[in-house]
């Protein structure tokens, strides 16, 4: 067997990484176990591309950290990744460098929910529900489960959004938490009902580098000719294993609604600081291969996975982007009980479904990006330890 970059694991314990920090893991999972299997946080054990590495390592050695201005670099590196992977042409004044994306996202949200509530589709990231909370109070609207996947339930939307009381809906695209790449005529149709009623849209698009499927992933910008008011978020932080970098960039065409959007960031004086940027610029430009290959790893593991949950009581939905997958456990009802249960017997480090707003009925989310050994010894302790589950016990 030869081995890729993928099999070759970060040593990540003892450096403060939530995944595999100890302390962290005793507070969620109420476990001091040394033989862990994290699956939970949503970011990967894998080594960067040697390329990408290299690019910042030579930034760090030039030593310069002082004030600075983003480089045409930055902006063209990302017009080339949309360009070239994403099949999304950008214009570069459209990119707003920014300080990471949840914390663009309360930028935006603060700037446009006029102190209204927040709508979101459930189940969904829990931040969200965060960000809502600040700015307004949040609306859940359920997602329609049709087993295979998340639809939008459009009747019902359009029936919140006509009183007028909602000006700004969150939006997961792909969906966080079950990898759902919505289709160009979900997009379209949810655009014009958000114009026909003047909610802003934004969109968290960081899974949608991830895409794993026959589908083309269609980010929102594609639609921004058709409405003005959509903001994107995104960042190669999960591609890339960047989020610690706090670093990212956002979106928006419209040149009024782009200008209050900055004029936003510098009332606080928010911006993007300087290693995340040039990490942001390397990774595209150098790291295109390696996520290449990266997708190739992921559908593997997604191949493991599915051969390890092989006639167990539960039912998964296989995700079009992203390394996270969705799984409906069929003998649980208390979801939380469950994860602590098979971390403290097994050691094997899963989501619970709990933390995703609302509507997870008994669902939990595990993350297949590391390494396949680590994959398949994680899934074979959580199969017999799923076998033998018995809630009253």
């Amino acid at each position: 067997m030869i081995l890729t970059i993928f099999d070759e694991l970060l040593d990540r314990r003892n450096n403060g990484s939530k995944k595999w920090n100890k302390a962290y893991i005793q507070h969620r999972f109420q476990t001091d176990r040394e033989d862990i299997y994290p699956l939970f946080i949503a970011d990967t054990d894998f080594r960067q591309a040697d390329a990408v590495q290299e690019a910042f390592n030579a930034f760090v050695a030039g030593g310069d950290f002082g004030y600075f201005d983003a480089p045409a670099a930055f902006y063209e590196n990302i017009q080339s990744w949309y360009r070239d992977k994403l099949d999304t042409p950008i214009e570069k004044e459209w990119i707003i460098p920014a300080n990471g994306t949840i914390a663009s996202i309360h930028s935006a949200a603060h700037l446009v929910s006029q102190n209204r509530p927040i709508l979101m589709f459930t189940p969904v990231y829990g931040v969200f529900k965060d960000v809502a909370a600040h700015f307004g109070g949040i609306v859940t609207l359920p997602l329609i489960n049709n087993e295979a996947c998340y639809k939008i339930d459009f009747e019902s939307l359009e029936k919140l959004l006509a009183d007028g009381e909602i000006k700004t809906l969150l939006f997961c695209n792909p969906h966080n938490p079950s990898g759902r790449i919505w289709s160009n005529g979900e997009l379209a149709a949810l655009v014009q009902l958000c114009k026909r009623y003047g909610v802003t849209i934004l969109s968290d698009e960081i899974h949608g580098e991830l895409n794993l499927s026959p589908k083309k992933f269609v980010s929102l910008i594609a639609l921004m000719d058709e409405y003005a008011n959509i903001i994107v978020c995104s960042s190669p932080n999960k591609t890339f294993n960047l989020s610690g970098l706090t670093a990212s960039y956002v979106i928006i065409r419209d040149g009024k609604l782009r200008k209050a959007f900055q004029q936003e960031l510098d009332r606080f004086h928010i911006t993007i600081n300087r290693a995340g940027m040039q990490f942001i610029s390397s990774a595209y430009q150098y790291g295109k291969d390696w996520h290449t290959q990266l997708l190739g790893y992921l559908k593997e593991n997604m191949q493991l996975l599915e051969e390890q949950l092989e006639g167990l009581e539960l039912h998964w939905m296989r995700p079009d982007a992203g390394y996270l997958v969705w799984l409906r456990l069929d003998k649980v009802s208390d979801v939380d009980r469950f994860v602590v249960a098979l971390a403290q017997e097994t050691g094997v480090l899963i989501e619970t479904g709990s933390r995703f707003v609302a509507d997870f009925e008994n669902y939990v989310r595990l993350n297949i990006a590391t390494s396949s050994s680590l994959l398949s010894e994680a899934l074979s302790r959580f199969r017999l330890f799923y076998e033998n589950y018995r809630e009253d016990d």
